[in-house]
């Protein structure tokens, strides 16, 4: 590809501090700080053997007298399969091949004084570029925020206790030392020849850009991230641009142990990809990244992002291009960033037959969705599409953040799309990991090919109906409102209600009652309902009723699960009906 297609995004702030320029003689870190990350850069001219001179220590989450603290505030993350990472750990990365050359937890080390462990000896090096580091990350942290003075204190002591202040990497040998912007230049040197860099070099940010190619070309995908086996946090992935379907992920059952941590993952795939248009991505959560290891970081932590090489052969045969996942342009509706216990809709009017891409991102456990959008016909009251369970997929972050991106068909006519969230999780308040895509959580239309043609697609007012004479709807858990109407004459009246019933009877029901005397002149019983789609229990009556001239008070009553915003199961086929409504008779 051209060199106009390498996309570097240069990013500030990385908690990575330089040993600075030391004589040619050596390297020297110590004396680190709890979850600090020293390195330095060093170059070999020739193959030669360098002595390396280094003291740690292993985790102490399984044995020591800090075992009670670290079972209750432990931010490790746990694997079946390896060691817990040592809290005082060194090593050697080449910076041409991106893999550790020496670790001292893998080292054949010697027990030191107190519990540390050391390494003495010689390690052979070819001629090239190198960096080294020295992470120190106990099993916990403990700040005076937190506010014991007396833990705190026992902290401290444990970090003596543990030989916290002999921990140190020392190189030395016929090599140089790089500082500075020569440092910075043979970290990054790797990025020269990819033709896309994605760093994650930032919390909560979701990195996009788009590539052609004219001609099927190998890819070669260099990632970390964070990830679990069920959850991808820090994560990059490719998509066909214009169909959306995902070319390659990074996930937990595709990618290897990065070093640190065991949320620590990196991706080496090698794919070939036909001739057309892409999109790669790279996003990061609120925690653990390259501006602040909240962990062990990996070995190679200056390539936390998404890189992407291909021959120098098949450079020209590609261009770079903007692109935007949810294109401004193509948006023909928008119910974003929607809060906890929401309710939005808006209504529009299809004048001729469009394809309509949905892109909705909500909440959903145990194969059921909390927060979720849907679409209805706004005549028939019908709905011409929902967002279900099944047909999601991972929306990153939490497990429960679920993501629908596909094309319906809709025909002329007028709907409404809505979208409802409950007391929990959501946007500017989430109660786990946030979605990739925080910034659309909820329900977007977009033109399936292209710009918005707005001339399909115009703005629909939902008018009050004039035929309702009292209505109590969207009606939530553990409520029981009412609403006073009068009749002038004997009236014919529709009464639509929606409610909650099993075992033949009802938790969530509507009832009329006499407003001078409080008896009860009708109501919604489980034998005169029907059954209301979704769940078994949900059920409807749909019915006309005749009242003499008079007072009423209209009156519905919920229990405290499974109502408008808060299934525990399947919601009905109306589900902003929930409630009861009385209507004129035309």
């Amino acid at each position: 590809m051209q060199q106009s297609l390498v996309r570097v995004l240069v990013c500030t702030g990385v908690l990575l501090q330089s040993a600075g320029a030391w004589a040619q003689a050596g390297i020297d870190l110590r004396n680190p700080k709890p979850r600090q990350l020293q390195s330095a850069v060093f170059t070999v001219a020739n193959a030669t053997e360098v002595r390396v001179d280094a003291t740690g220590a292993e985790s102490d989450n399984n044995h020591g007298i800090f075992y009670w603290l670290t079972t209750m505030w432990s931010s490790r993350e746990r694997s079946d399969d390896r060691r817990d990472p040592w809290i005082g750990n060194a090593w050697i990365l080449d910076l041409n091949t991106r893999r550790v050359v020496w670790e001292l937890s893998t080292a054949s080390t010697q027990g030191g004084s107190r519990a540390t462990r050391t390494f003495t000896g010689g390690v052979t090096l070819p001629a090239g570029t190198y960096e080294a580091f020295y992470a120190a990350f106990p099993s916990v942290y403990w700040t005076a925020e937190n506010g014991d003075s007396g833990v705190g204190q026992r902290f401290m002591n444990w970090m003596a206790d543990v030989g916290f202040d002999q921990f140190h990497l020392s190189i030395t040998g016929d090599l140089r030392t790089l500082s500075g912007s020569d440092a910075d230049r043979a970290r990054r040197q790797f990025e020269s020849s990819t033709v896309m860099a994605l760093r994650g070099d930032h919390s909560e940010r979701f990195q996009q850009t788009g590539f052609t190619l004219d001609r099927p070309t190998p890819l070669s995908i260099y990632a970390e991230g964070e990830l679990r086996e069920d959850a991808e946090f820090d994560s990059g992935w490719i998509i066909n641009a214009d169909t959306h379907q995902t070319v390659w992920k990074m996930t937990w059952r595709d990618s290897a142990p990065a070093g640190g941590a065991a949320k620590n993952r990196v991706s080496r795939v090698t794919t070939t990809l036909p001739a057309g248009r892409y999109a790669a991505f790279y996003a990061t959560d609120d925690s653990h990244d390259a501006s602040a290891w909240n962990s062990a970081p990996p070995s190679d932590p200056h390539a936390w992002g998404l890189f992407v090489h291909v021959p120098d052969a098949a450079r020209a045969g590609g261009t770079c291009f903007t692109y935007e996942h949810v294109p401004e342009a193509a948006t023909l509706v928008a119910l974003t960033k929607v809060g906890d216990e929401a309710f939005k809709s808006r209504g529009f009017t299809v004048n001729r037959a469009i394809d309509v891409r949905i892109y909705a991102i909500g909440e959903g456990t145990n194969r059921r969705m909390v927060d979720y959008g849907w679409i209805t016909d706004a005549r028939t009251r019908q709905k011409v599409w929902e967002m279900r369970y099944d047909d999601t997929e991972s929306a990153g972050g939490d497990p429960k953040n679920r993501l629908v991106d596909r094309t319906v068909r809709l025909e002329p006519g007028d709907y409404v799309v809505n979208y409802i969230s409950d007391d929990s999780h959501s946007y500017g308040d989430w109660n786990a990991s946030a979605p990739r895509d925080a910034q659309h959580w909820g329900i977007t239309l977009l033109a399936a090919h292209g710009t918005a043609d707005r001339s399909a697609i115009t703005e629909y007012a939902e008018r009050p109906d004039a035929s309702v004479i009292a209505q109590l709807v969207r009606v939530r858990d553990d409520a029981n409102p009412r609403t006073k109407f009068t009749l002038d004459r004997e009236t014919r009246v529709r009464v639509y209600a929606l409610g909650e019933g099993s075992g033949r009877d009802l938790a969530d029901y509507g009832w009329i009652e006499d407003a001078k005397s409080g008896k009860t002149v009708w109501e919604m019983t489980y034998r005169t309902s029907e059954p209301a789609g979704g769940a078994a229990k949900n059920r409807k009556f749909d019915g006309v009723v005749t009242l003499p001239a008079g007072e009423y008070i209209l009156r519905y009553e919920t229990d405290g699960s499974h109502a408008f915003g808060s299934w525990n199961a399947a919601a009905p086929e109306d589900p902003e009906m929930w409630g009861i409504t009385i209507f004129r008779v035309r």
